[in-house]
Order: C-alpha cells, then sequence, then structure tokens
C-alpha cells in the first residue's frame, strides 16, 4: 500500500505506476540473501519491496579541454628563465619550464558536478520509491555506472526497503549499502544509518619529458612522480569531497565499503602528438549517527588447542570375591581374574 498523500512526483511515469503496481500487491520483493532477512528480522524489520533509481546523463562537457602543461608551453608561461643576481643580460636556459607537481595536475571540475548530479539523481527516485511504499530506510545498495550510448551513461542505484512493524516515519528514508548482517550490528550498538556518502575527483596530468624518461625501459625499475603526484592529489580530493557531504548530510562518520580509482589515457587536446593521463578517484560509504550509547557486548574468548590431549591411563582392573580377598588377572586369559582357591566350602 503506497503512503498516504503520495502523488507520484519525482519519479517518471514508468517508475510511477511500478511503484502503484508493487502496492496493489500483498506480496513483497527483496533483493536480500537468507542470512540478510534474518539479521535484519531480528532487530525488528521487514523487507517492504525492491526499489529502483536510474538516470541517464550526457557527459558531452568533460571539462578537461585545457591541459595546464600544454597550455603554458603553448603560450610560453611557465617559470622563467634563471638569471644571476645583479645580471641586466638574457637568462640561461629555456624561455619557460613546464610546471611540476600539483600546477601541473588539472581537474575536470564540469565532469565531476555531472557524475554528482546524475548519482544523486538516481539515490533521489530510489528513495521517493520507498518513501512510497512505506519504509523507513534502504540497504543493501549497489550503484553502477553503465554506457548507455555514445557519450552518454545510465547511472543506477538499487536496493532492499525495510520497515519497522508500528513505526512511523519522521523524515526522508535513510540509504545504506551495507547488508542485512551489517546494518543489524549498526543498530545494536546505537548507530543507525543516515545516507549514502560520496566523494569524486577526476584529474589528468600531460606526459611530459620526465614521466616519458621515467617510463622508458631503459629507465629501469624507479619511481614515476608525475603519476604519483596524480593519483596522491586526487585521492586527497575525493577524501576532502566525501568529509564535505559528510558535513552536509549532519553525519558524525562514515563506514567506507567501496574506494576505486580508475586510469586511462587521452590525446592532448594542446600538444600534438602528446598524451595526457586521467585518474578517477571515489569514494562511497554509509553515513552514520549514534542515536543512543549502548554498553559493548561481552566478548567470549576463544582458546585454541594447539597440543593434542592426553590419552587416558588405562587402570588395571580388579575385582573382589565374596569372601573379600581380591581376584587377580591371569597374564594368560587376558583381562578377566581368577579367583583363589579358598579350601573346601567355597561357593561356586
Amino acid at each position: 500500500m503506497t503512503t498516504p498523500g503520495w502523488s507520484g512526483q519525482g519519479l517518471p511515469p514508468a517508475a510511477n505506476a511500478r511503484v502503484k503496481d508493487m502496492s496493489a500487491r500483498r506480496s513483497w520483493g527483496s533483493a536480500l540473501e537468507v542470512n540478510e532477512f534474518a539479521a535484519i528480522s531480528r532487530v525488528g524489520f521487514v523487507p517492504v519491496g525492491q526499489v529502483l533509481g536510474a538516470a541517464v546523463y550526457n557527459l558531452g562537457d568533460t571539462g578537461g579541454e585545457e591541459c595546464p602543461y600544454g597550455l603554458q608551453v603553448y603560450r610560453g608561461e611557465g617559470t622563467p628563465r634563471y638569471k644571476a643576481p645583479g645580471s641586466f643580460g638574457p637568462g640561461i636556459g629555456p624561455r619557460a619550464l613546464a610546471p611540476t607537481g600539483a600546477a601541473a595536475i588539472g581537474s575536470a571540475r564540469p565532469l565531476v558536478s555531472a557524475i554528482y548530479q546524475a548519482r544523486r539523481a538516481a539515490i533521489s527516485r530510489m528513495i521517493t520509491e520507498c518513501a512510497a511504499l512505506g519504509g523507513l530506510g534502504v540497504i543493501g545498495v549497489t550503484l553502477t555506472v553503465g554506457e548507455f550510448a555514445e557519450e552518454s551513461l545510465e547511472f543506477k542505484a538499487f536496493g532492499t526497503a525495510i520497515r519497522a512493524p508500528g513505526v512511523a516515519g519522521r523524515g526522508q528514508p535513510f540509504v545504506s549499502d551495507l547488508s542485512g548482517q551489517d546494518f543489524t550490528k549498526l543498530v545494536a550498538h546505537g548507530w543507525v544509518p543516515v545516507g549514502l556518502a560520496m566523494g569524486v575527483a577526476v584529474g589528468y596530468r600531460h606526459d611530459d619529458w620526465l614521466t616519458a624518461g621515467q617510463t622508458r625501459f631503459t629507465a629501469g625499475n624507479v619511481e614515476v612522480t608525475g603519476y604519483s603526484n596524480l593519483v596522491s592529489q586526487m585521492r586527497t580530493d575525493a577524501r576532502n569531497e566525501l568529509e564535505l557531504d559528510l558535513v552536509r548530510m549532519g553525519a558524525e562518520g562514515v563506514v567506507v565499503r567501496e574506494m576505486e580509482t580508475k586510469i586511462s589515457k587521452r590525446r592532448c587536446p594542446i600538444v600534438p602528438l602528446g598524451h595526457d593521463h586521467v585518474v578517477e578517484a571515489t569514494i562511497i560509504g554509509t553515513a552514520i549517527a549514534q542515536f543512543a550509547s549502548l554498553p559493548p557486548p561481552p566478548i567470549y574468548g576463544i582458546h585454541k588447542l594447539s597440543e593434542p590431549r592426553p590419552e587416558p591411563v588405562e587402570q588395571p582392573q580388579v575385582t573382589v570375591s565374596l569372601e573379600g580377598a581380591e581376584a587377580e588377572a591371569d597374564p594368560d586369559r587376558g583381562q578377566e581374574p581368577t579367583v583363589p582357591d579358598t579350601g573346601p566350602g567355597t561357593g561356586q
């Protein structure tokens, strides 16, 4: 049953019809495994249905048409030629040196902005479906990006909406990429998911004479400093964007489950026959906030038996006759005892 007052706004017509069809049925669907379903049931949650959000974006403007290395070389900018103190003559060395370090790294801001908008649009539509079904949140969310057409990508968010019987939602449903078991542990320790936090950074660097020399076969095993700076800078930018997302959502921390770095190569838009390396760093996790201070669960120690158990020592068997005398074991008859002869009158 859909939430009262829901008009279907915020969803495409096909998604709106699918939500109404799901609400008309008495059964629900779930993408959870059996262990996940059993785990969330222990803390009072049940599935409502499978929810999906999708958005197709055309990525025409990537914002990487200007290579910082090639642009300054083309314009003759950069570090001026060296001049001795007090000298009025021409400088020594080339007219301009290309930028190095962080100055040689460019950022594709329009592409990053489009990636954020596309993923948030897919997540927002998934949340709208969850709210329409009366769910409190979505767990087990998977975010995928796939090619749809030339220069177009499809961003998709898929998960299982859940609710707690007798509990009404008081705000926007939460979103989490945690599994059912991890979500149960989180709630049992007094924490609740807030939403999906993302940090994305895309940058590029020209393959200049320094990187070309360090990547030749004759260079041997050496570090390519230009590529190291590019990867480090993009991962730092992605972490900074992740922290800004946490502040925007009002979360206290994040549980990161996905860290990905994609490296590709392109033709330099300025330098003829030149190439640039492009790095895309992505960090995705569940933003969390504490709702109660609960004592930690007891920890039971597990001891490993490294040595084999000692074999029990076999004790000799002794029997006693009716007269109180001990019977001795006969070695010829194994463990069967022989009763000593006590003379006439002995009972048989």
